[in-house]
């Protein structure tokens, strides 16, 4: 099980639009700007940001002076909802179901299963709903 290099360079991107927003007075920032800095490839920011966008943690803006912007305070998103933006609707845990055995023990051992994992896919989304993009920054 693995996902994409999506959520860290979402990751990524957020932190490098607070520090040069900062440091800038909210300038919108360029895709092929931050593509650059942070060596993404532009279809892949472009995509990532995408992402962002439809989460509502980025404020895209078109044309010459376009860009983005964090939409809220880099204190109020979590890695959770990073997480949720680039991976939408992605079960953490795939499981095999198609076995040719049958049985009450067979539905029993794949209800333990599916229940571990989910057990696990809740552990995990509430330890990155805990962790605040500003807390790595400290």
């Amino acid at each position: 099980m693995s996902y994409s290099t999506a959520l860290s360079q979402g990751i990524s991107i957020l932190l490098y639009v607070h520090g040069i927003s900062e440091d800038n007075c909210a300038n919108f920032l360029s895709t092929k700007v931050i593509s650059e800095q942070l060596n993404i490839p532009v279809p892949t920011t472009v995509k990532v940001i995408r992402s962002l966008n439809n989460a509502k943690l980025t404020i895209a803006k078109e044309g010459a002076k376009g860009g983005i912007l964090l939409a809220r305070p880099l204190s109020e998103i979590t890695i959770l909802d990073v997480f949720l933006a680039v991976e939408p609707g992605k079960a953490l845990f795939k499981l095999h179901t198609d076995v040719t055995l049958q049985g009450k023990e067979v539905d029993e051992v794949k209800q333990k299963i599916s229940d571990s994992l989910e057990a696990a896919e809740m552990a995990m989304q509430n330890q990155l709903k805990e962790v605040r993009l500003t807390d790595l920054l400290t």
